[in-house]
């Protein structure tokens, strides 16, 4: 009988624990390509802004200098602006686990 209620109680907290939603995050990389001519473009998501610094030639790897960056952003959809004082951008990227890259072109 006590086998029965042990296992019993292994069950339940394996169900309660399997029923729990684990957070996922991903990264977001934000770059110009070279003659793009816009300087230094500020980027924001959610009231926290990462600056375009660098222009590349083909596309960056994820986290590069130069590159406005967001790490660690909770899977889901975020409205992002960006500006270079001149030239406004705006739209919206679906975060998922790994790294989303975008071109602001």
């Amino acid at each position: 009988m006590k086998k029965i209620i042990k296992l019993s109680i292994v069950l339940f907290i394996t169900i309660i624990f399997s029923n729990c939603t684990k957070v996922k995050y991903g990264d977001v990389t934000f770059w110009q390509k070279t003659g793009s001519g816009y300087g230094i473009t500020v980027v924001d998501i959610d009231g926290v802004t990462s600056n375009i610094t660098s222009e590349y030639g083909s596309i960056p790897d994820c986290g590069s200098s130069g590159c406005a960056v967001f790490n660690n952003l909770e899977t889901g959809t975020y409205n992002f602006s960006a500006t270079d004082g001149t030239n406004n951008w705006t739209g919206a990227i679906t975060v998922s686990e790994g790294c989303l890259k975008r071109e602001l072109d």
